[in-house]
């Protein structure tokens, strides 16, 4: 049972992780030039957000599994 523990807290490490890369990258190409409307420019920069808010949430509960693990 343990080992199935710990390998679904290294899942929801990874995920959280893979979340924030998304939403920095998505955040580091936003760039309002021609042809990018403020609906298009928003909606991006609300999915880069909540990626990151995502990503922040799972490393969260891992380390609070973690925690209360040992």
């Amino acid at each position: 049972m343990a080992i199935k523990r710990n390998w679904k807290m290294v899942f929801f490490w990874v995920l959280g992780t893979i979340c924030i890369l998304f939403g920095s990258m998505i955040a580091g190409h936003l760039e309002k030039t021609l042809g990018v409307d403020d609906l298009s420019y928003a909606l991006a920069l609300l999915i880069a957000f909540v990626l990151t808010l995502l990503g922040g949430l799972l490393w969260i509960s891992v380390a609070i599994a973690v925690r209360i693990r040992e």
